[in-house]
């Protein structure tokens, strides 16, 4: 899913585009899914069809834009978590951080599944987002504040487990109570208080 767009900054209006081409596109792949149009996203954009497919010529190569703008969305909350001085509060910042921009882009992240794009893109998922979450995850373990029982690769599993709750339609859940089972699950990561006796 390599993207045609180069590293050099673009001209204004040709930046006003792209910007107006990754939106319309997001919304109409969350609203329509896969088999939209190009010339669906190119009539949202306000922009003509040559335009988007000089840009962007696959469907491909516009999922994969979409998906780099939402990481760098990410990003900074990730670092900011790995920065904190506690890093068992930043390893909860940065799952919070993680799970609510899947919330919102739920409908995105289905069509990356429907396309077969998410396994291509699980390596770079790792290396930006769980790998750092990881070290924070080790940092806390070393602090004594998450359980020593656990691997730090674990953490993805553990935070698929709240994600699955995102999605759920048979009435058990609603969109936002993944943030309720992350607590669940933060009880169950945190060492137990020092002294506190196991229930009867």
């Amino acid at each position: 899913m390599a993207t045609p767009t180069s590293n050099r900054p673009l001209r204004a209006d040709a930046q006003r585009n792209h910007d107006r081409i990754i939106d319309a596109a997001h919304a109409a792949f969350a609203e329509q899914g896969l088999h939209v149009s190009m010339e669906e996203i190119a009539r949202r954009a306000q922009v003509g069809p040559a335009t988007l497919y000089r840009r962007f010529p696959s469907k491909q190569q516009l999922l994969r834009a979409i998906f780099d703008v939402r990481i760098a969305e990410l990003e900074p909350a990730i670092a900011t978590a790995v920065a904190a001085a506690d890093p068992w509060e930043g390893l909860l910042a940065g799952m919070r951080a993680v799970l609510d921009i899947q919330a919102r882009n739920m409908a995105f992240v289905q069509v990356l599944a429907e396309a077969g794009a998410l396994g291509e893109l699980k390596n770079e998922l790792r290396e930006r987002v769980f790998a750092p979450l990881c070290g924070l995850f080790a940092r806390a373990q070393a602090s004594g504040a998450l359980r020593a029982d656990l691997d730090p690769l674990e953490l993805p599993v553990l935070m698929r487990m709240v994600a699955t709750t995102i999605s759920h339609d048979d009435g058990c859940a609603s969109p936002a109570s993944w943030h309720r089972y992350l607590a669940l699950l933060a009880d169950a990561l945190r060492t137990p208080e020092p002294g506190a006796l196991p229930p009867r």
